[in-house]
């Protein structure tokens, strides 16, 4: 019997997604401490982008290497593109924060020196 990975239901074999949580279904449920472990990993924010792709190479430089790390968006209320438009600047705290688990900011941070180069202490932010 397949299980929802979030609400932890089990459901009929035929059915492959939660419809309350919208998460595709799993045929064995990880430890229920998991779940938590997730939410109380100690995240440092580590560099504040401007670029989504940008942001996403960094994301996906970072995981290739072994480094947990997300993605956290503060664009504002609009977004990027606000009621009339692109905006010239960004809203306070926006862009894109890279959040790295503090076991792997030092090695996080080393990456971000050689991906960005002289750029690096302008996005670091931790």
């Amino acid at each position: 019997m397949p299980f929802c990975p979030t609400c932890r239901y089990e459901y009929e074999p035929n059915i492959s997604k939660c419809p309350d949580c919208d998460e595709f279904l799993v045929s064995t449920l990880p430890p229920e401490n998991a779940q938590e472990e997730e939410k109380e990993r100690d995240w440092v924010p580590l560099a504040q982008l401007t670029s989504q792709q940008y942001s996403q190479m960094f994301l996906e430089a970072l995981r290739s290497k072994g480094i947990d790390a997300i993605e956290l968006s503060g664009t504002g209320y609009f977004g990027q593109v606000g009621a009339m438009g692109p905006s010239a600047s960004l809203a306070i705290g926006g862009g894109y924060t890279i959040a790295v688990s503090r076991e792997h900011l030092e090695e996080a941070d080393s990456e971000g020196s050689i991906i960005f180069g002289d750029g690096w202490e302008k996005v670091r932010i931790a």
